[in-house]
């Protein structure tokens, strides 16, 4: 099975765009929580590691909905 990533990719640019912008506000919102609270300080050694590993919780569990529905378009195509 061939899968068109670039062609996926064009169709999709807006959900994309939205998912990373819903990715990096959601890590920001608990970020300012988390300083907020007294949690971790505000300084950028504090707060990035935090933000990172949101960041990357968030686009993984988005990249992984995103290839699901690459592969299961590609695949109702060849049907």
């Amino acid at each position: 099975m061939a899968v068109d990533v670039d062609k996926f990719v064009q169709e999709h640019q807006d959900e994309i765009i939205t998912l990373v912008n819903h990715s990096l506000n959601r890590a920001g919102d608990i970020v300012a929580k988390k300083v907020q609270s007294g949690e971790v300080g505000a300084t950028i050694q504090d707060v990035l590691p935090i933000m990172l590993y949101e960041i990357l919780l968030t686009n993984t569990v988005a990249t992984l909905r995103l290839v699901a529905n690459m592969v299961n378009e590609s695949a109702e195509e060849m049907n």
